[in-house]
Formats: structure tokens, sequence, C-alpha cells
């Protein structure tokens, strides 16, 4: 299951750069990128909770197999499409099948790694998703200089005919009736759960979400900072690049370790605020060096915060409603990087790339450190009686 998606991923990858390309190359103008970016996002803020329902209502491998031939199918849309409107309209129904197809497979790790295994199928999913991706861009490129745009699409659209087959070969099941019946909480569990009730989660995920807020924010000016303030050259802009991708990779098998929801839910917000503080070095860097350890560092915070709050999310939520919940957190994270992509536009030409970054950084240190506050408030009466338990 895991090299599988991180191979579609990969092949998402390819393809979003591609795009990009052609739209550049057609001589459309930044608002037009600014078009294939929104219709990337928009169908996970608005599909999340009819989608989230389906993922519940409906059994994996019908909705596996039925979303991955969906979005192999606009893919190969891509790769024949021409016109402007055609490319953003295959776009979105690209989008909406992988609203679906997220929950749909993420809710089905608890299933098979066990409860016990659930942070390292995370961090292992994170760690190879995170490695291909650092190879998409230049295979994006490759192929597109020697195959044209249409080629690296058609990749794409094979990795995804590959997603369905693996869903088709997994035995484990969830969805469609599969446990309620036996769990006891068939009828009333889907309609009374809500991610609000569980005081350790839910302000975990606000805080997730105000940090993609304000820390993609700097993702719009970090371009600017890097080469412009800081003059590195093409080379050096995507050493950085490969910098923050490898502590991710360490950042996710960090957090992969077996822990317990309090110490995951400390050490996610710890590292979030870290986070904030090196977006705060970062701004003010004398030098190339010093920018790229702050962000290898970065990398590690960024990978600890993914994983922790995604092993968290699966792992706490019932399975009834796990779909609804993956479906939610993610349209919400979605909301929040469209808001930071006009945040950052607006920031990058008010305040400059280095101001940008440093009030980024505050503001995302602020925010971790009262989630924190709220977070340690909420454990505290419950110390005595674990400890209680123990002896």
């Amino acid at each position: 299951m895991l090299p599988a998606r991180a191979l579609s991923s990969y092949g998402d990858d390819i393809a979003l750069v591609v795009l990009t390309l052609r739209v550049y190359g057609e001589g459309s103008g930044p608002w037009s990128i600014s078009g294939l970016l929104l219709c990337a996002a928009f169908p996970a803020v608005v599909l999340a909770r009819p989608a989230g329902r389906l993922v519940d209502a409906a059994p994996f491998r019908t909705l596996a197999v039925a979303t991955a031939l969906w979005q192999a199918a606009c893919c190969v849309g891509l790769a024949l499409a021409t016109p402007l409107w055609s490319t953003y309209a295959l776009v979105l129904l690209l989008q909406a099948g992988q609203v679906v197809a997220l929950p749909t497979w993420s809710a089905l790790v608890p299933e098979i790694a066990g409860p016990n295994e659930v942070g390292r199928a995370v961090g292992a999913s994170q760690a190879m998703n995170t490695t291909l991706g650092v190879a998409a861009p230049a295979t994006a490129g490759l192929a597109t200089a020697w195959l044209g745009y249409g080629a690296p699409l058609l990749l794409d659209a094979a990795t995804f005919v590959i997603l369905a087959a693996t869903g088709a070969l997994i035995q484990a099941s969830r969805g469609g009736g599969t446990r309620s019946e036996t769990a006891g909480n068939a009828s009333p569990g889907p309609v009374t759960f809500s991610l609000r009730s569980d005081a350790l989660l839910w302000p975990l995920i606000l805080g997730m979400c105000a940090l993609v807020l304000v820390g993609e924010v700097t993702n719009v000016v970090e371009v600017f900072l890097v080469r412009g303030t800081l003059g590195a050259n093409t080379a050096a802009f995507g050493l950085v690049g490969a910098l923050l991708a490898a502590g991710i990779v360490a950042g996710a098998i960090i957090a992969g370790k077996a822990a317990s929801d309090a110490g995951r839910a400390v050490r996610a917000v710890t590292s979030a605020a870290a986070i904030g503080l090196l977006l705060v070095v970062a701004g003010v860097a004398p030098t190339l060096w010093v920018f790229g350890v702050a962000w290898a560092i970065l990398g590690v915070g960024n990978g600890i915060v993914n994983a922790d709050v995604s092993t968290l999310l699966l792992t706490r939520t019932p399975d009834h409603a796990r779909g609804r919940a993956i479906a939610s957190v993610n349209g919400m994270a979605r909301g929040s990087s469209l808001g930071a992509m006009a945040l950052g536009g607006l920031a990058g030409a008010v305040l400059g790339a280095r101001p940008t970054f440093v009030i980024a950084g505050a503001l995302a240190a602020a925010v971790s450190t009262a989630v924190l506050v709220r977070i340690r408030r909420e454990l505290a009466p419950r110390l005595p009686a674990t400890a209680t338990r123990a002896r």
C-alpha cells in the first residue's frame, strides 16, 4: 500500500510541474498559474464533507479502484487537452477524485498496521513521499524536454492504474457496514461524532492549520530571499530544497517511533514552535549557509509535526467516522494553503522577503506556544490518574 501510494504521489508531483510548465510555455501570465494552483486546491475545500461521508459509507476496495481509475482517465485527458479552460476543468475533476481517494486510503492504515504501528506506517509513508518528491521536478523537466508535455501526464495515469490494481489486491477493508455491527456503534456514532469533542486533537488541528497559513506564506517569497537577497544560483536553490526534504524525511522517521498520545501532542507543538523560531532565523540569515542549516532543521520539525498529527488523527478517531475526519482536516489545511498564497503575495509586495519570514515565524511561534499551553492544561488533570494506573 505505502509504495503504491508514494508512486502515485510522485506522479502527481510530476504532473503539477508539467502543467505549470505548459501553462507558462503557452505565454499565459502569473494569474493563469494562480488559476491552476487554485483549481488544484479548491475541491478539497468545498467537497470535504460529502467526500468524508462517502468514504465512511462505501467499501474501501470500491472507492480505491474507482477513484484511481477516475484519476487515470483525467490524466489521459490532460495529456490530450490543449485549451487552457480544459486544463483547468480536468484539474478540478482530478482533484475531486483526490478528495475522496486521500481519506479512503488513509483511513485504512489502522486496519492494516494495527494501533501500535500506525506511527511507523505514517512516518514511513511521509518519508517515501518526500524522497520521491525531491526527484519529481527533475523528472518532470527532463521528460518534458525529451518527450513533450503529454508523456509525463500519461506516466501519472500509469501510476494511478498501479494504484487501482493495488486497491483491488488489498484484503483489508472498512466502510460499507464491514465493522459497525460487531463494534456496537453503528447508528448513533456517525451522527454524534465531532472533532471538536476531542480536547487534545482539536487544538492540534487548529494549530496545524494556523502553522500552514503563516508558514506557507514564506513559500511565496522564498525564491526572492534565497536567490535575490542571498544571491543563490539555481543549483544552490535546488540544494536548499533538498536539505528541507532530507530534514522532513528525518523528522518522519523520528516521529515513527512509538509514543503516547500526550507525548506526540507535546512533541508536535514543540516542533511547531521551533519551526516558527527557525523561520525567524532564516529570515535574518546573513549567508546562504546559515539559511540552509536553518532550513534543514526546520524540515525535521515539519516532518515531526506532520507525522505526529496524522498519527493522532488516525488513532483517536473512531473507525466509523475516520473518513469524515480525514477529509475535514484535509479541507481545512488546503483552505489555509489558499489563504497563505494570497497573504504571501500581499506580504511580499508590501513588506519584502526578510520581514515576511520574520513576522510569519514570530506568529507561528506565538500560536504554537498558545496551543502548547492549552494542551498541557488539558493533560494536567490526567497525570495523577495515569500514575495511579501505572502503580
